[in-house]
Formats: C-alpha cells, sequence, structure tokens
C-alpha cells in the first residue's frame, strides 16, 4: 500500500533510509600489545600529575596532602613497567612455542617442564595444545610475583631468551648499565616504600615520613617510559 505524504516537503528536508543488508561497523578494539597495554598504564600516572596541577590553581599554596600525589604516581609509574613485563613475557613465549623451527630458550624449557610436569606435557602433546596449557599456567605463576625490580625482571626475561636484558638495552640506549640499574632500583625500591611501609621510615621513633615532590615523581615517569621503550625495541630486533 502506498502511503500518501501530505503536505509540502520543507525545502533542504532529508527523509532517513534505513540501508539494507549493511552490517553496523565493529566496536573498535584497542590494541594489546605489550606496549600499547604499559602506555595506557602509564598514562594513568600522568593523569595523576593534571591533577595536581589543577589542584595549584584553586590554591595559593597547596596543602601537604598533595605530595600523596607524587606518590601515587611513583606507584602507577612502577606498575605500568609490571604491567609491561608480564604482557610481554607471556606473549613472547607463546610466539616461541609455535616457531617449530627454532630452539626454545634452555630457561623456557626448565620453566615449562616445572609448570606442567610430565603427564601434562604428555597429554599436551598427544592433543596438540600445549602453548594454551602453558599460557594459563605462566599467567597463573606471574600472578605470585611482581616484576619491577632488577633481579626479577633479569630472570623472567631469561625465559624468551635474554640472558642479561639490562646489559642489552644498556648497550643499545648507549648508557652506563649500573647506572641504569641504579635509577630503575631507586623508583622500585621508593614504591616498596611507600606500598608497605606507608612511605615511612620505620626504623626511626617515631617513624619519619620520607619527603617527596613533583620532579621525583616526573624523573621516575621519564625513567619507566625510557627502560620500557628499550627493551620493546631490543625485543624486536
Amino acid at each position: 500500500m502506498r502511503r500518501e505524504t501530505k503536505g509540502k516537503l520543507k525545502k533542504g528536508s532529508i527523509i532517513p533510509t534505513r540501508a539494507v543488508g549493511r552490517a553496523p561497523s565493529p566496536p573498535r578494539i584497542p590494541p594489546t600489545t605489550p606496549l600499547a597495554v604499559f602506555e595506557r598504564s602509564i598514562k594513568r600516572a600522568r593523569n595523576l600529575l593534571t591533577i595536581h596541577k589543577m589542584a595549584l590553581g584553586t590554591a595559593r599554596r597547596p596543602p601537604a596532602l598533595l605530595a600523596d600525589i607524587h606518590r601515587a604516581t611513583i606507584v602507577l609509574a612502577v606498575s605500568a613497567l609490571d604491567a609491561y613485563i608480564r604482557t610481554l613475557v607471556i606473549n613472547r613465549v607463546i610466539s616461541k612455542l609455535k616457531e617449530v623451527g627454532n630452539p626454545v630458550p634452555t630457561k623456557l624449557r626448565e620453566q615449562i617442564k616445572q609448570l606442567l610436569g610430565q603427564d601434562e606435557l604428555i597429554d599436551a602433546a598427544r592433543i596438540g595444545d600445549l602453548s594454551t596449557r602453558v599460557e594459563k599456567a605462566l599467567r597463573e605463576k606471574m600472578e605470585e610475583s611482581s616484576y619491577q625490580g632488577v633481579r626479577k625482571i633479569t630472570e623472567v626475561m631469561k625465559l624468551i631468551g635474554h640472558e642479561d636484558i639490562f646489559k642489552d638495552i644498556a648497550h643499545s640506549a648507549s648508557v652506563n648499565e649500573q647506572t641504569l640499574k641504579e635509577n630503575i632500583g631507586k623508583f622500585t625500591k621508593r614504591r616498596h616504600i611507600i606500598a608497605h611501609c606507608g612511605d615511612y621510615d620505620l626504623s626511626q621513633t617515631p617513624p619519619e615520613e620520607k619527603s617527596i615532590t613533583k620532579r621525583d615523581a616526573e624523573e621516575c615517569i621519564r625513567t619507566i617510559e625510557s627502560i620500557s621503550r628499550e627493551i620493546d625495541k631490543v625485543c624486536k630486533l
């Protein structure tokens, strides 16, 4: 049945029509590469410094409690490094297991034997789901630890074939290896004190609060960003 239109259409008016057979655009899925995960995480740390800047505009002299924004910035920045290392190692482990023509790093072989055991390894070989089982077991194991300090990062990077990652990135970035380790160690240690001791020196009576500045927070972000990007560069070589 034809539907009559009463009255004149206004000039320039458009009658919307429904597209036939056209599927809606798929939702945008954010990238999940290790570096993309890091960049989203480190953005949270930068957001805190933005909040601090906004707070400065509301008062002549900000209250001392705003120093906690700097403490939180260090915690989030170091946590971003942790998230990056976890994602990177798991992704690369799965990739290496699928590279049939290339040898598996010795450390990874040992780790897989510990994670699965002989019986499960035989089952995985029969069914053909080794990478799935390794990924699940590795994620569960890595949830038990943090990967922020020099020692922990060095050890876990051996799983993907980097025997001395800080030596590698120091060479790549043309910086002194010991200085590099000291810089990352300074902030991972500070993060530990903030998270576990409230940023107090508990050896003092009464406990003494450690001072912190915006410069400390900014330096932490720069250091973490530099190290993460150098690791990413080395791992792509």
